[in-house]
């Protein structure tokens, strides 16, 4: 069964405000579905460390806009929340192909 590269790349260009995929993961179209993943998670964690820098220095003093660690903060979580319903779909389809019958 063939995966269609262009439903793979519309869904990415959906959520690019998200900061999931970087740009070069967007330009690629023949790229696997794992490399994609890979490059989101990445990504996220960028996006976790990130708020937890402005989380520190919030918290020391040092920064003087609040809306900087907030909008930070804000990212990170919602692209948690996308890439857990990412994990909890691929785990349904999972099952799904596991009890279908041969």
């Amino acid at each position: 069964m063939k995966i269609n590269p262009n439903i793979i790349n519309s869904q990415v260009h959906s959520v690019k405000g998200l900061g999931l995929f970087d740009s070069e993961s967007q330009k690629v179209t023949g790229g696997s579905f794992q490399d994609l993943l890979t490059g989101a998670i990445n990504n996220l964690n960028q996006l976790e460390k990130a708020s937890e820098t402005y989380s520190l220095k919030l918290a020391s003093g040092d920064l003087e806009n609040i809306h900087e660690a907030m909008i930070a903060a804000q990212k990170a979580d919602i692209s948690l929340q996308y890439m857990v319903q990412i994990r909890n779909k691929v785990l349904d389809a999972y099952r799904e192909i596991t009890r279908m019958q041969i």
